[in-house]
């Protein structure tokens, strides 16, 4: 008996952040298969491309960060592409399509969650290869609607679809399609939340293999002559980590940077994660002292508000997160003093920051990490470091 099929026919998922990701992949895949005929690739091509005199970037943002926004940025997307033998159609069913192109949200919204009436997820049931691309992208929109699709990849699907059962492989029958799946992820980085989901899903047989780099530190590329110090916060599990944290910062950092009562000016906290962010915020709002305040959710009109209220010296504390300043990118001034509450993921960003110091008789730079943050302080002390920061017997480290 022939068995040479899985459930449904998809049989390739790409996750990607953007819309302009998946143009420039439709364009290779156009490129490179031969067809001689591309169904609705006019409407593809609207629909994911940009008008150039909608595409204007600040030429004084950051090279990576222009790359990343060049073009169309929708982050809410899906489309099948289906091969024949001269042919290659754009927006096909997924059901009838090889190539499923996506971000993490345009699928969610399809896949759904328990208790919705209009879900599907069938259509993951024979996926063979799955490639992330931009990894780290994800985790600055939502991580957990990468590891709501991976729950729901390679399971057995609820209805036929017509499939005929009697040409599907055994393994698939036998609900073990994920043993033989590809995964393939692509990033800047490396996180902990990366980790764990490659260790929980790239079950492959045939094992599995990780590129590692060394890190030089990109603490290199700190110009500004500020004493920066680095703060190991005791912690004794990760389940502790982020009450610890914050307890570092109440007891420590906060009377450094409100001494006698008066809070310092010209102070930027950095906060990479939002929920630590809302936690300090809380924590400013009960103690009612000053600030303004930068996060994804802030309003253009309020971002300006913000930022001029804190150059002027009219607030003396501005918090943010990592996340807004990834979308954002913005050159704040005014900043005297920084306080990392957590390092951020992306290593560019700490001497980005350090370097906006402005010149003055005081400057500081305040690090507070724990032994937990070793992949995020490798990526700015350096691999030849961070053993030492991390683990080592000394709690304190200055670099100017």
């Amino acid at each position: 008996e022939l068995r040479d099929q899985g459930f449904t026919r998809p049989k390739v998922l790409i996750l990607l952040p953007f819309k302009n990701n998946a143009l420039e992949v439709v364009k290779m895949l156009i490129a490179l298969s031969g067809s001689t005929q591309q169904d609705n690739k006019k409407r593809f091509f609207e629909e994911f491309g940009i008008d150039p005199a909608d595409d204007a970037m600040d030429p004084k943002k950051p090279e990576d960060h222009k790359k990343m926004f060049a073009g169309n940025i929708d982050d809410c997307f899906r489309v099948g592409i289906k091969f024949s033998r001269k042919q290659l159609k754009l927006y096909s069913d997924f059901y009838s399509s090889d190539i499923i192109l996506a971000s993490p949200l345009g699928l969610r919204l399809v896949i759904g969650d328990a208790g919705q009436k209009k879900r599907d997820f069938d259509f993951l049931s024979a996926i063979e290869m799955v490639i992330l691309d931009n990894t780290q992208v994800f985790m600055m929109q939502n991580w957990d609607h990468v590891q709501h699709i991976f729950d729901h990849m390679n399971l057995i699907p609820k209805d036929a679809h017509g499939c005929d059962f009697s040409r599907v492989r055994a393994y698939y029958l036998d609900g073990k399609a994920k043993y033989v799946r590809q995964t393939l992820m692509f990033t800047q980085f490396v996180a902990p939340e990366m980790n764990a989901m490659f260790t929980k899903n790239a079950k492959n047989v045939a094992g599995c293999v990780k590129v590692r780099r060394k890190y030089t530190g990109s603490i290199d590329n700190v110009v500004v002559q500020a004493p920066q110090m680095f703060y190991r916060i005791p912690v004794r599990t990760a389940a502790e980590a982020d009450d610890a944290r914050f307890d570092y910062f109440v007891q420590k950092i906060m009377p450094a940077i409100r001494p006698s009562g008066i809070q310092q000016k010209h102070t930027l906290v950095f906060i990479p994660s939002y929920f630590d962010f809302v936690r300090v915020r809380n924590y400013y709002d009960e103690h009612d002292y000053s600030f303004a305040q930068l996060s994804e959710y802030t309003s253009t009109a309020d971002i300006s508000r913000a930022r001029s209220s804190f150059f002027h010296a009219q607030v003396p504390h501005l918090l943010t997160t990592e996340r807004f300043h990834f979308f954002r990118r913005y050159a704040l001034r005014g900043i005297r003093h920084i306080v990392f509450y957590a390092l951020p993921e992306h290593p560019e960003y700490y001497p980005e920051l350090v370097n906006l110091l402005d010149v003055a008789a005081e400057m500081s730079v305040t690090v507070a990490y724990s032994r937990f943050d070793r992949l995020r302080l490798e990526r700015i002390v350096g691999s030849r470091r961070v053993a030492k920061m991390a683990e080592g017997e000394k709690e304190s480290f200055m670099f100017a």
